[in-house]
C-alpha cells in the first residue's frame, strides 16, 4: 500500500464520524429549538416548562402534571359535592311539638342516616340498618323542610329500603352503569348531618368473604356479592349513597365498607312504584363463576375460561325444579352467553340475569359434554 492510499484510508473515517457528529448537534439544537417554540405553545404540552439548573447551566425540563391533576381533582371534588347534595335527604326521629321553639330542632342524637331522591315525586332510597319508620321518622329535604312518612317498603334482599314522602319536584339522582363500576376506581360518600364528603377506592366490585370452598358458589337469586371500599364508615354514614367520580350513584352504603351495588335496586324499582309485589327474574341455579376460580381442571371446565358452571350449593341442589333449564341442563354444564352477553370475571350470570325482565325469552349458549349448543328460555 503507497502513502496516497494509506492517507486515503485514514482521512475516510474521520470525514464520516465528523459529520455524524454535526447531524447529531444540528438534529440536538434543531428538537430543541422546536420543543421550545412551537411544541411548547401546544396545549398537549402546555404544562411543561423549562428551568436553568445554576450549578451546571443545563436547561431541563420539568412537568407541572401533578399538580394540575390535584387542583383539577379538587374542583371536580367541590362540583360533585354540589351536584349531590340537592339530591340527598336526612332521616330524623320525629319531634313533639311544644311551646319552647328548641324543642323542635333536631340534635345529633336525632339523626338517623340519609336517603337518596329516587324519584321527583317523593321516593326514597336508603338503607333497613337506619330503622326508619312511617311512625316515628321524618324526612328533611336539602331545602330543610321536614316531611311526614307515608310509606316505607323493604327489601329483604338487599337490605334497602323505599321511603315515600308526599312532595313535587325533587331533583333526582342519576344511576351508574355497572359496567363503569370497576375495580380501583374511586368512590365518593357525603356526610349530610356533619356536611362531610369521603374519599375511597373500590377494592372489589364484587365482594364475599371466603371462608369455605361452598363461598365460591353463586345463586342467580341469592344477592350476596356486595361492593368493597378500601376504608370503613362509621355508624354516621348510615344509608349513605356512594357516587362515582362522575356524580352518578353505584350503590348504598351497608355496613363499615361494603356497599349495596345499584345493580340490585335497578330490576325492582318499577314493582315499588306501582305498589307491586317485588320480584326479580328468576333462573333457579347455583354455579360457579369459573372466571373467578383457580385450580379447576381443564375436564371439568370442558376447555373453557368462562363462564357459569352449574355447581351445588352445600345443600346439595344445583338446579330448582321450578327453574325453567330443569331438566334442560345438568350439574356440570357451563353457560357461556345470554344473548349477546358473555360471562366472564367482569359479568357473572346474576348480574346480566337482572338485566332482564320476567316473562322475556332470552337465548342461551352453554357447553354440555364439550359440545356448545343454544337454547331459548323464558325468563320466570
Amino acid at each position: 500500500m503507497n502513502k496516497e492510499t494509506k492517507q486515503k484510508h485514514w482521512w475516510g473515517p474521520v470525514i464520516l464520524i465528523f459529520f455524524i457528529l454535526l447531524a447529531g448537534f444540528v438534529a440536538g439544537i434543531g428538537g430543541e429549538l422546536f420543543t421550545r417554540y412551537y411544541l411548547a405553545n401546544k396545549s398537549f404540552f402546555s404544562d411543561l416548562y423549562f428551568t436553568e439548573q445554576a450549578s451546571i447551566g443545563q436547561k431541563e425540563i420539568v412537568i407541572n402534571e401533578p399538580r394540575k391533576v390535584v387542583v383539577e381533582q379538587n374542583l371536580r371534588i367541590d362540583q360533585i359535592k354540589n351536584d349531590i347534595q340537592p339530591v340527598l335527604a336526612g332521616i330524623y326521629r320525629k319531634k313533639t311539638a311544644t311551646k319552647n321553639i328548641l324543642d323542635s330542632a333536631f340534635l345529633p342524637e336525632d339523626y338517623l342516616g340519609q336517603a337518596a331522591v329516587l324519584t321527583s315525586d317523593g321516593w326514597l332510597i336508603s338503607t333497613q340498618n337506619i330503622n326508619v319508620t312511617a311512625k316515628y321518622s321524618v324526612v328533611v329535604t336539602n331545602t330543610k323542610k321536614i316531611y311526614e312518612i307515608e310509606k316505607v317498603v323493604p327489601d329483604a334482599s338487599t337490605g334497602i329500603v323505599f321511603i315515600k314522602i308526599n312532595v313535587q319536584n325533587l331533583p333526582v339522582i342519576k344511576f351508574s352503569n355497572n359496567a363503569d363500576i370497576t375495580n380501583g376506581a374511586s368512590a365518593i360518600l357525603y356526610n349530610k348531618n356533619s356536611n362531610k364528603l369521603e374519599l375511597a377506592q373500590i377494592l372489589n366490585k364484587r365482594y364475599k368473604a371466603i371462608t369455605n370452598k361452598y363461598d365460591y358458589i353463586y345463586s342467580t337469586q341469592i344477592l350476596d356479592r356486595l361492593i368493597l371500599l378500601n376504608k370503613d364508615f362509621d355508624l354516621s354514614y348510615k344509608g349513605t349513597a356512594v357516587f362515582d367520580f362522575q356524580g352518578n350513584l353505584i350503590g348504598l352504603l351497608k355496613s363499615d365498607d361494603l356497599v349495596i351495588p345499584i345493580s340490585y335496586i335497578k330490576p325492582i324499582i318499577s314493582n315499588v312504584l306501582k305498589d307491586e309485589k317485588i320480584q326479580r327474574p328468576y333462573l333457579g341455579l347455583n354455579y360457579i363463576n369459573i372466571g373467578e376460580v383457580n385450580g379447576l381442571s381443564e375436564t371439568q371446565l370442558q376447555n373453557q375460561q368462562n363462564g357459569a358452571l352449574i355447581w351445588s350449593n352445600a345443600a346439595g341442589k344445583s338446579i330448582a325444579s321450578d327453574s325453567p333449564l330443569f331438566n334442560k341442563l345438568v350439574r356440570g354444564d357451563i353457560i357461556t352467553k345470554i344473548e349477546n352477553q358473555n360471562i366472564d370475571s367482569s359479568n357473572n350470570l346474576t348480574d346480566i340475569l337482572l338485566e332482564y325482565k320476567t316473562g322475556q325469552e332470552v337465548k342461551i349458549k352453554y357447553f354440555k359434554d364439550g359440545q356448545e349448543a343454544e337454547m331459548s328460555i323464558i325468563i320466570q
